[in-house]
């Protein structure tokens, strides 16, 4: 996308006029109007052939140096600017596109720069930069330095550039694509955390060098009988069938691993309210800095937990076009900037939630004792996988208290595993997401509920 913003004196019939009323003013000797007016039509000119060419010839490089980091870090990116066309930059502004959210913000500043490419795109936020003066083959570079505000992830995939001649003539826009977008990724915010109900049940459960025992609820095949083998492993079953002496070989389980789950779903709030004309309003609100601080709640025990050695599994259930994604410890250990990506890569908008129950029961032998993420203690949409594993495997990490406890699995609350909690300036408390008018099935809904 290129544009022109000219003055009507650098348009050609205005140059002409220009040049036409020079003329006239000479012929009628009026010398100081016919000089004023032939400076007007010598700008016109010089400012028309500098504006026709002058940002096709700029060159823009950018490249992220520190591109990823969690809240409160500086990330870095460089940039490269150079002028190849034999005519002078005045001045030019370079802006990034940085999403419609403050994911990041220039150091030193305290508001963020909004504009928008044309007048059909709504404003977004943009890092921007004034180059002064950029002469002919000369190059400028720089290392742009921006707060990480808040989670999540930035693509940018070209850059803005704004020029001027200096005179206030001629004013240029040129949008300039990439060929590999630069990526920036804010991880979630780390606060210190206490990882000790982690620890003791995990110290609990292993057994063996390696953190491992066998579940004899799922059979995982079976082998000759061999001299030594336990008695209680025999297969009866197949030794009465067909007299073969087979002994039973388990599924191995690691109850030494941490699992975390996140029930996005528990977040989102369905307010409910009657029109007068007998319709049911139903708007969709997300808990956005519930979330966020859960979130970062997660990152943070994923650390904590890393640091001591143990395992660790992140289970995010789909939503939206989004699939459910599983990062799982493999056999050299789990990576914990993969976790940290997943975590700020989501961008769960209070949508329906999917889980697949199938692909987690083959895996759930790996995954050892499972927490799962919820808002409040009063009752999760996951709760089948919990029933699945059992209260030995299967516990509760709740944001807010709201009863006593969350039936029969242990419940554990966010203000007893904090240490400090997270700083979400930049979170707002609630996001109205959705709003709905519903004509049928109002029996369903009573005026003014609210529903989770």
């Amino acid at each position: 996308m290129a544009g022109n913003r000219n003055s009507v004196f650098v348009s050609l019939p205005g140059i002409g006029i220009l040049f036409v009323l020079a003329v006239t003013a000479i012929y009628f000797q009026v010398y100081v109007i016919a000089v004023f007016l032939a400076v007007l039509t010598l700008l016109g000119i010089v400012s028309r052939l500098w504006s026709g060419r002058i940002l096709k010839r700029v060159e823009v490089h950018v490249r992220g140096t520190a591109s990823a980091g969690h809240v409160g870090d500086l990330l870095r990116l460089e940039v490269k600017v150079r002028n190849k066309s034999f005519l002078p930059l005045i001045w030019m502004d370079v802006l990034l596109p940085a999403g419609t959210r403050p994911v990041v913000r220039q150091k030193g500043e305290k508001e963020d720069f909004r504009f928008a490419r044309n007048e059909a795109e709504k404003p977004q936020i943009g890092l921007r930069e004034r180059l002064v003066w950029l002469w002919w083959q000369q190059e400028i570079s720089w290392e742009e330095e921006l707060c990480a505000l808040r989670r999540g992830s930035l693509e940018i995939g070209g850059v803005l550039l704004q020029a001027g001649d200096g005179f206030g003539m001629s004013a240029l826009t040129s949008w300039r694509e990439f060929a590999a977008p630069v990526r920036l990724t804010v991880y979630p915010e780390i606060v210190p955390v206490r990882p000790q109900p982690f620890l003791r049940i995990t110290q609990e459960a292993v057994t063996g060098g390696r953190g491992q025992t066998e579940d004899i609820t799922v059979l995982k095949n079976s082998r000759d009988y061999l001299p030594g083998d336990p008695m209680k492993r025999i297969n009866w079953r197949l030794l009465a069938s067909s007299g073969r002496m087979e002994v039973n070989v388990y599924e191995t389980i690691t109850p030494g691993c941490v699992t975390f789950v996140l029930d996005l779903e528990s977040f989102r709030n369905l307010a409910v309210h009657r029109n007068s004309d007998g319709t049911m309003q139903i708007s969709t609100f997300l808990k956005e800095r519930e979330l966020e601080e859960m979130i970062s709640l997660v990152a943070s025990c994923l650390c904590a937990v890393r640091e001591r050695g143990i395992p660790t599994a992140l289970l995010i259930p789909g939503y939206g076009s989004r699939e459910a994604l599983f990062c799982l410890p493999d056999e050299e250990g789990d990576l914990l900037s993969a976790y940290m990506n997943a975590l700020a890569m989501i961008d769960y908008q209070a949508e329906a939630q999917t889980f697949p129950y199938e692909e987690f029961w083959q895996i759930s032998h790996r995954l050892g004792n499972l927490y799962l993420c919820v808002r409040t203690d009063e009752g999760s949409s996951l709760e089948a996988l919990a029933e699945g594993l059992g209260r030995s495997r299967a516990h509760v990490i709740s944001w807010e208290r709201v009863q006593s406890q969350m039936g029969e699995y242990d419940c554990y609350y966010a203000e007893d595993l904090l240490m400090e909690r997270p700083a979400m300036e930049n979170v707002p408390e609630e996001t109205l997401v959705d709003t709905r008018i519903e004509t049928g099935g109002k029996d369903k809904w009573k005026d003014g509920e609210t529903a989770s």
